[in-house]
């Protein structure tokens, strides 16, 4: 009886598949689950097993990243929450599986390979214009709206990576087709727009450190000529720019200006200002603490809003508060004529909880800056972190040292990371409110809390010694996902969801094994 591999050619059906996982990446958990049990399933069917298994023993670089999978399930030997970590033994499969199937199968050709890419390339295209659409046509409140499908940080990401890509086919896969490097490189500064649209501090930072390692890097293989002088000039002009850039920011929004300095006491209407700038900080460049007449600015805005000035915002803030930083960041006194000159657009985004017209504005990395700004003086001041992403993650981060200190070895376990982090934030009385009493939101923290000095050095060996194995560690492809995923693990813990997961495990898995080395590496 023929085997069934002399029926069917699994070439064509594996790269359907894996054309699906890619679509899938920036928008459906359901479509990466149906996408990744196909080729397992066409893994499987395939058989030849005996072939497979000598592959796999051969791979010390896929017997390494099995290795890291491993270390999950020995994490169950000293947990006593089994529910969560069956879970997490569930989300993390990717990491076991897809290093099994692309270690053991037949290469993709080039061809093939750059397919894939393209494809992933125009899903995550679909997906930001798509989040344009959102932003052009709802109410937004907070960037994290623009990403209906996955999480922002887990866009941001696909959006680095296939950034990343799109410049390649751009400056060297189409180098002598001046349409297809228009269009690749109009998608990458598409990308780059879009994440300034979103406010991805995280994403810019992962593109500049990309970009300078790159150009550096360039730099060795450049003759002497203009080129390499515009590299040398970019390299030199880069840090300049941005430090400059940032001690403007800083100096515009917290040096008060000096019309703030002689006060008035009464508004045009005779009525008395209340005046304190102990409570109520600088922001954009003036005191919000001055020129407030509370009954004029009471009853203005409740002639205009159905919702009550002493009440709250629909992010549950209190809405006077968002209502004078709002008036502040407009330059308006905080009184009935103040209340005039606001635009019916500006009493929305109010109402929305939207405290700074700065953050209405579109591609403007000031916005995302400014809120910086205005957590650090939370932080300053003494109060709540809570609800602030940056700077809450200060207190994760203190959470999980914590932690560590009394599991440094072995760490908690597989189940019991969520369980030692309640336990933590109640023993240390923590200031955050039980709803912002996340995990660690650090990659490499999780894996330290979770299984100790000896699985973080797993972590990085798994990390960083596969891709030296292979000798992918330093072909275009490989080093920019590397250089993504690693900066991204620092503030967040990419590796303890499904997407996060599935993408890391996908593009480590199938740019180390999974295509023959060509010219384009």
């Amino acid at each position: 009886m023929k085997k069934l591999t002399s029926y069917i050619d699994f070439g064509k059906p594996y790269l359907f598949f894996t054309l699906a996982l890619v679509a899938s990446l920036p928008f459906a958990r359901i479509g990466m689950s149906v996408a990744q049990f196909s080729i397992l399933g066409l893994w499987f069917l395939e058989g030849n097993f005996r072939q497979k298994y000598k592959d796999l023993i051969n791979s010390k670089a896929a017997l390494i990243l099995i290795a890291f999978y491993l270390l999950h399930l020995i994490g169950l030997l000293y947990t006593s929450d089994y529910e969560y970590g069956l879970k997490d033994i569930r989300i993390k499969l990717p990491l076991i599986f897809l290093p099994v199937v692309f270690a053991t199968s037949e290469k993709l050709r080039n061809q093939n390979f750059s397919l894939i890419l393209k494809v992933y390339i125009a899903s995550v295209l679909v997906a930001t214009l798509y989040s344009l659409y959102l932003r052009l046509t709802t109410d937004v409140s907070d960037f994290r709206q623009l990403s209906p499908f996955i999480s922002h940080i887990r866009l941001s990401l696909n959006v680095c990576l296939a950034l990343f890509f799109s410049m390649y086919f751009g400056a060297i896969k189409y180098r002598g087709k001046i349409a297809f490097r228009f269009f690749f490189f109009g998608v990458s500064f598409w990308f780059l727009m879009f994440l300034v649209m979103i406010e991805s501090i995280t994403g810019i930072f992962i593109l500049i450190a990309g970009g300078y390692i790159l150009i550096i890097y360039s730099l060795f293989k450049l003759e002497k000529g203009l080129t390499k002088s515009l590299s040398v000039a970019i390299i030199v002009l880069i840090p300049i720019l941005s430090v400059w850039y940032f001690n403007y920011t800083v100096k515009h929004y917290f040096t008060p200006k000096n019309s703030d300095i002689v006060l008035e006491n009464f508004t045009a209407h005779g009525n008395a200002y209340r005046s304190d700038t102990i409570p109520l900080q600088v922001e954009n460049g003036s005191w919000i603490g001055l020129y407030i007449c509370e009954p004029e600015l009471r009853k203005a805005w409740n002639g205009r809003s159905s919702l009550d000035y002493d009440g709250k915002d629909e992010k549950g803030q209190d809405l006077k508060f968002t209502l004078f930083r709002y008036m502040n960041s407009l330059g308006l006194r905080k009184d009935m004529d103040g209340m005039k000159a606001m635009s019916a657009r500006d009493i929305r985004n109010v109402e929305m909880g939207i405290a700074n017209v700065v953050y209405t504005k579109n591609f403007s990395l000031n916005s995302r800056l400014y809120k910086i700004f205005w957590e650090y003086q939370i932080m300053e001041m003494g109060l709540n972190p809570g609800g602030h992403s940056v700077i809450q993650r200060f207190e994760y981060w203190k959470t999980a040292v914590r932690i560590i200190s009394k599991h440094f070895i072995f760490g908690v376990g597989t189940g019991d990371v969520k369980q030692a982090f309640i336990d933590e934030y109640q023993s240390g009385k923590s200031v955050l409110a039980p709803q912002y009493q996340h995990r660690s939101h650090n990659q490499y923290l999780a894996i330290f809390t979770g299984f100790g000095l000896v699985g973080f050095i797993l972590f990085i060996i798994s990390l960083v010694y596969p891709a030296l194995l292979v000798k992918r560690f330093f072909t275009y492809h490989y080093f920019v996902f590397w250089l993504t995923m690693v900066i991204s693990m620092l503030v967040e813990d990419s590796l303890e969801t499904q997407v996060g997961v599935t993408l890391f495990a996908f593009f480590n898995t199938f740019l180390l094994f999974a295509h023959d080395k060509g010219k384009n590496e």
